[in-house]
């Protein structure tokens, strides 16, 4: 009876720490991969926050809210939810803190929640690096990222972005993103994104 007893008690042990690895169970101020904008914003709020930047091809559309005043950790929320969806089903959500003019302590926030990914995200592949971003031709923007790729193919990803001078005075902010997103969108944004 002791011996059934424990065994029930690690199956059930298991199953949480395996559920612990599914996107769909982690948030962003609230709201996670599958809800619909729907359920917290209204129509008006929604295309008030249309995304100024968009990819050239329109298979996705992104939503930018900032300070809104629920927000209690980020101070952006960037949401991509495909063209002609009248559900907003949300597909990846990514939220960002600004560091102006402090790119270390971008990378200090970012070891910070890179600690806390590492013990919640127990069985994922993990790949860090830096590069340059693309968005800036001149080459003098640097990101400084680390990704964590799910077996669903699923992923999130910690970017620290140290904004070129040039950029700066257009008005571009260092800045840390958080993102979660679903295999669909990530294979959109890396195959036709910009077609």
């Amino acid at each position: 009876m002791n011996r059934l007893l424990l065994i029930l008690i690690l199956t059930f042990s298991f199953q949480s720490l395996t559920k612990a690895d599914d996107i769909r169970d982690f948030e962003i101020e609230g709201m996670s991969i599958g809800d619909s904008l729907l359920d917290f914003f209204s129509i008006v709020e929604i295309k008030e926050n249309y995304s100024g930047s968009q990819y050239p091809n329109k298979e996705f559309v992104l939503y930018y809210f900032t300070r809104m005043h629920n927000f209690k950790l980020y101070e952006g929320v960037t949401i991509a939810v495909k063209a002609n969806d009248k559900n907003y089903f949300i597909y990846d959500i990514g939220g960002s803190i600004y560091f102006p003019n402090n790119f270390n302590k971008c990378l200090d926030k970012m070891k910070n929640i890179e600690k806390e990914l590492r013990q919640i995200f127990s069985n994922v592949e993990v790949y860090s690096g830096e590069n340059l971003h693309p968005y800036d031709k001149s080459g003098k923007t640097r990101q400084v990222y680390t990704t964590y790729h799910f077996d669903s193919g699923d992923n999130s990803q910690i970017v620290c972005l140290d904004w070129s001078k040039e950029l700066e005075k257009e008005g571009h902010i260092d800045e840390l993103n958080l993102t979660i997103g679903l295999k669909e969108y990530a294979n959109f944004v890396s195959t036709r994104a910009f077609n």
